[in-house]
């Protein structure tokens, strides 16, 4: 790992581009600036990644990431907290909470408000466990399902409470058979966590 300064000196010379990286035709051209940006990052650290957006003709979001593994919380807070000044970027620690919207992941489409949940209970741990229900789940693309369900906890909570505060998850299909009325509907997950760290 290299000292931050190193990443944020490139990135300075060259946060122009990346501003303007959606005006670029050229789709090689966006694909080489972006695999350069990535592996500037992971000089710094080769477990962050991170991703661009905002809306145009505005000051762009730069989200520095370490795609949920707490264990490099600290290197994107560090290389987040010696970011400099930028003209063109508000720089980001962890991708924060974005809301309830639709999430594709490959073949899988899932909508947070019509899906539900169970908390599961662990002694051991002070971590929510879920078992969340989804209509259209099919267990051959269980690995598409759970990545494109991480990726809404990400949107719900944020990357820092989505992982700090779920230390299980798994999925299972919405059947007739289920009662709805026992279950809390997704969306609602954020109320539930403060709700349960209220009673620790």
């Amino acid at each position: 790992m290299k000292n931050d300064n190193t990443f944020w000196n490139w990135f300075k010379e060259n946060e122009a581009k990346y501003f303007f990286l959606n005006h670029i035709d050229d789709e090689d051209e966006r694909e080489r600036l972006l695999d350069d940006f990535l592996q500037h990052l992971h000089q710094y650290c080769d477990n962050l990644y991170f991703e661009i957006g905002g809306l145009p003709d505005e000051k762009q979001d730069l989200i520095i990431t370490a795609a949920g593994n707490e264990d490099f919380f600290n290197e994107v807070d560090t290389l987040v907290e010696n970011a400099p000044s930028l003209k063109y970027w508000n720089v980001i620690a962890l991708k924060p909470a974005i809301g309830e919207g639709v999430v594709k992941y490959k073949e899988v489409e899932l909508d947070p408000k019509k899906m539900y949940f169970m908390p599961l209970e662990n002694d051991s741990s002070k971590k929510i466990g879920l078992r969340v229900y989804e209509a259209k789940y099919d267990s051959n693309k269980e690995d598409d399902f759970m990545n494109c369900l991480y990726l809404i906890l990400d949107n719900l909570l944020g990357e820092r409470s989505s992982s700090q505060e779920i230390g299980y998850l798994e999925i299972q299909p919405l059947t007739s058979k289920i009662e709805t009325d026992d279950l809390i509907q997704l969306i609602d997950l954020p109320k539930y966590v403060r709700w349960k760290r209220s009673k620790i």
